[in-house]
């Protein structure tokens, strides 16, 4: 579904980048690379879905962006997409890191191993692998890491299972690391810690509109904005920051 078209007027902070998003064919990553195009960039769009209607909403607007179906999950995959995304200039500005999945089980006492497996999997190895393949075209130029993680992994939270928490915790850990790892080669990173946003993700997990002081839920956009601004050199002496959107339900 379209959330509108681009407009002309935002800042082009990142007019000629390239940038990369995963998990970008819905929800919060599909958000976030329509405001990395709105920014200038050329945006490659990833997830393991078909991200063809993320891809239509960009370039239909007027914006750039390339789309590729990528298992992030796999080391190998996920190289060779951060390389096709760089382009013949070896070159990546940006990249986000949001592919995600939740898990269904909120019990420890009831989750599967093969739940643990994949959520694991997607959040911490996709995360890992990702940055690992795309850290050669980073390198060098002051470029961006961007990683979403979660409000369950700064608090926990009974809502969250333990899996999808040690999750997001390790990612917050993971940008921590990075900040400190490549700060020499020109990179800063950052996570954002979004609360629950209205996607399709949490859709029947039993989340009310009053959980938090602004008493509602958040809408994808605003994580988004959020991210495109730790995208953006604007952001460049941020580093090791993990930056809390949840609408005040946790502070500090």
């Amino acid at each position: 579904m379209s959330h509108g078209v681009l407009d002309p007027r935002g800042p082009a902070t990142l007019a000629g980048a390239r940038a990369v998003v995963t998990g970008a064919a819905r929800g919060i990553g599909s958000r976030i690379a329509v405001e990395l195009a709105l920014a200038g960039a050329h945006v490659t769009v990833l997830d393991a879905r078909d991200p063809a209607e993320t891809v239509a909403e960009i370039t239909e607007a007027g914006g750039s962006a390339a789309g590729l179906v990528v298992d992030v999950t796999d080391r190998t995959a996920a190289a060779s997409a951060m390389a096709e995304a760089a382009g013949p200039g070896r070159r990546l500005d940006a990249l986000v890191t949001c592919a995600a999945i939740y898990g269904e089980t909120m019990r420890l006492d009831e989750v599967s191993e093969s739940e643990v497996d994949a959520v694991l999997g997607v959040n911490v190895k996709g995360t890992l692998w990702c940055i690992g393949g795309a850290l050669p075209f980073l390198r060098g130029h002051n470029a961006r890491v961007v990683c979403i993680g979660s409000v369950a992994g700064k608090v926990g939270g009974v809502l969250a299972g333990p899996h999808y928490v040690a999750s997001k915790g390790a990612v917050h850990a993971v940008v921590k690391w990075l900040a400190k790892t490549e700060a020499r080669n020109g990179i800063v990173a950052n996570a954002v810690a979004p609360g629950v946003v209205d996607t399709d993700m949490i859709v029947g997990k039993g989340y009310s509109d009053d959980y938090n002081p602004l008493g509602r839920l958040a809408r994808p956009e605003e994580i988004a904005r959020v991210a495109a601004f730790l995208a953006s050199p604007a952001a460049s002496y941020m580093t090791g920051a993990v930056v809390d959107v949840n609408g005040g339900y946790a502070m500090g």
